[in-house]
């Protein structure tokens, strides 16, 4: 069979900022990337597209794209926010050629389920939960009333398989196809200022996290966690390594230590085969120790990023499972005194959040030895457990589009106004980044981080342009 799988933007109504972001951060789709690796291994041809990558190109000239292609099957994957901009280019693929089966999955579609196949009649299966091996009995023409997590149309009927789909053997996958990403991996771009060396790539070694925070969608994986072995991993970066010239690999799992013995072996196998390459990873508070960090640093860790979303203990209390000021604190102080670089998250606009509040984060973020940050909108997506009761706390714009955590689409009830959120949302990001100490940083990162420098002076005319529109 010849399949086509498709990549949204992953932005919706946010069109003027599609530049700045194409510009500042783009990541690669490993989750298409993973299935079209055991759809090939299984004998398909297989095409991937990342629209990502070409943020201003119009939807019908993908779909024109896509149906040139002459597939039999149109995989889609999309996050909440891109979701409308995937459904556009399925439905005028079907205009064009309505015998390609369409296939939707990923995380909101998952929670849509036998829900989005009633909503929009372009799609043909939805597959809930992880696709690789869905997507590998669909394309063997199984019966779609046999495979797990599927979601399909029956005539005037929508049908489903049984259950859940299986959960993946993390170690039986074949690494994701990079070479389908058109440009990997100097088309991908690391974070402004989170890496040392050029190009770059991002690794998934982990799936699912064993907490419930109010505003994650946990419709994929659940409360499961699996991870790849250290010998998977390593052998991973060598080819990415070998095969691409990578040098820096950033990490993306939502929990990478918290299971210390394999971060310890697979830090011991870096060493070993001697690997010339930095890493980036995201570490939980109460997940790591003196020991752990200086394992990291040994194998090559650069920059950690932690998860601290609140300075204020009742908001963390009732949205972030496990996790106290006390202990961010004491974590953050010792990953900093290691040498290592840490980029602390933060959230704002939380049920319950007062202004007090969010001033209380401001201040605590200063307070810390943070080399940079990164604040994004509270957003209670679909399958969030705060969702069903969102409405009681406050003021909710229910549009899939506008969901891509950079727009408040959620204001407490205890603040009122939108603009009261954005406005402190400007003096966080002014107060964080004009301070001196942060002048100091960005003259050492001209030397950790050449690459970065050479974009944002590339790129100064556009990065301007959006200065003054946050400014705005």
């Amino acid at each position: 069979m010849r399949i086509v799988l498709f990549h949204s933007r992953g932005r919706g109504v946010a069109r003027n900022k599609r530049e700045i972001h194409s510009l500042a951060c783009v990541m690669p789709p490993l989750g298409i990337a993973s299935i079209a690796a055991v759809l090939r291994k299984s004998g398909h041809k297989v095409v991937l597209f990342d629209a990502a990558l070409k943020p201003a190109l119009p939807n019908d000239s993908w779909a024109k794209t896509i149906v040139h292609s002459a597939p039999d099957m149109a995989g889609f994957s999309a996050t909440t926010a891109g979701f409308y901009d995937a459904y556009d280019v399925c439905r005028q693929i079907k205009e064009r050629d309505p015998a390609i089966q369409t296939v939707f999955g990923g995380v909101h579609v998952s929670w849509g389920k036998a829900r989005i196949l009633e909503r929009f009649p372009a799609i043909d299966y939805v597959v809930a939960g992880e696709g690789e091996y869905a997507m590998q009995k669909l394309a063997g023409n199984e019966p779609p009333g046999t495979i797990e997590g599927l979601y399909y149309r029956d005539g005037d009927q929508i049908k489903s398989g049984p259950g859940q789909t299986t959960l993946c053997t993390m170690d039986d996958l074949p690494f994701p196809a990079y070479d389908l990403l058109e440009g990997f991996p100097k088309s991908y771009l690391m974070p402004l200022f989170g890496y040392p060396r050029h190009p770059g790539a991002t690794i998934i070694s982990s799936r699912g996290c064993v907490y419930r925070c109010s505003y994650c969608d946990r419709s994929v994986f659940h409360k499961s966690f699996r991870n790849n072995s250290a010998e998977y991993t390593v052998e991973q970066m060598r080819r990415l390594n070998r095969d691409y010239n990578v040098r820096h690999v950033n990490f993306y799992d939502d929990l990478f230590t918290l299971n210390p013995k394999r971060v310890a072996r697979l830090c011991e196998l870096i060493v070993k085969h001697g690997l010339k390459m930095s890493f980036n990873c995201i570490v939980r508070t109460g997940h790591i120790d003196k020991e752990l960090i200086g394992m990291l640093k040994s194998a090559g860790c650069w920059m950690v990023n932690v998860g601290i979303e609140s300075g204020d203990q009742r908001i963390l209390d009732e949205n972030k499972e496990g996790l106290s000021t006390e202990q961010i604190r004491t974590d953050i102080e010792m990953l900093h005194n290691s040498g290592l670089w840490v980029k602390g998250l933060f959230m704002m606009g939380f049920p319950g959040e007062t202004e007090e509040s969010i001033i209380q984060t401001r201040e605590f973020a200063l307070s810390l030895p943070l080399k940079d940050a990164n604040i994004t909108a509270f957003t209670p997506f679909p399958g969030a457990p705060v969702y069903k009761e969102i409405r009681k706390y406050g003021w909710f714009d229910d549009d899939w589009s506008k969901m891509d955590c950079e727009q408040f689409v959620f204001v407490p009830r205890e603040i009122g106004s939108k603009d009261i959120l954005e406005k402190h949302y400007r003096k966080f990001i002014a107060d964080f980044y004009q301070r001196p100490a942060m002048r100091r940083i960005y003259r050492t990162m001209l030397l950790q981080s050449p690459h970065s420098y050479w974009r944002l002076v590339k790129n100064a005319a556009a990065f301007l342009r959006y200065a003054r529109q946050i400014e705005r």
